[in-house]
Formats: structure tokens, C-alpha cells, sequence
């Protein structure tokens, strides 16, 4: 039921990054959302857009992190899919 009122896709990439442990480099995100890296970095390229994630370079990979408003985002979505579980 999720997945009529939001693409799947994205939301799994957002609530992947509420992992702020993990350094999250866009080859992990998307081996760890099942998505494409070309998904993933056309992705991040439109959240960084919108304010909700930065993305920073540490040698050859390209770190992602939320910001407080991607933060706020996640939650939301965690949120309700959380509704649609019980």
C-alpha cells in the first residue's frame, strides 16, 4: 500500500541515509537500495538540488549525507510507511 502514495525507490535511498554512521558513498547507496548507480546519482544530484542532502568529495568517492531539512524528510517517510504497516 506504500508504494501507491510514494516511489519506492527514493524514499528507500532516504531512510538508507538516516544511517548517519555509516559514510555512505554513492556505489554503497545504491548496492544497498538495489538500484543503479546512474539511479542513484541522478538521484542525489536532485536531492542535493533541493536542499535535503550534500554530497562532498573524499578522493575519488563523492560522500552523502542528509541535511536537517533531508533529516525531517526521512523521518516523514519512516513515518508513513510505519503507518501502513500496522
Amino acid at each position: 500500500m506504500f508504494n501507491i502514495f510514494a516511489r519506492p525507490k527514493p524514499c528507500r535511498i532516504m531512510t538508507i541515509l538516516r544511517d548517519s554512521e555509516s559514510s555512505w558513498h554513492l556505489s554503497k547507496l545504491a548496492k544497498n537500495s538495489d538500484t543503479t548507480y546512474v539511479y542513484v546519482t541522478k538521484l542525489i544530484t536532485r536531492l542535493a538540488e533541493g536542499g535535503l542532502v550534500t554530497v562532498e568529495a573524499k578522493g575519488k568517492k563523492r560522500i552523502v549525507k542528509l541535511t536537517e531539512k533531508g533529516m525531517k524528510v526521512a523521518k516523514a517517510i519512516d513515518e508513513l510507511k510505519n503507518s501502513f504497516e500496522d
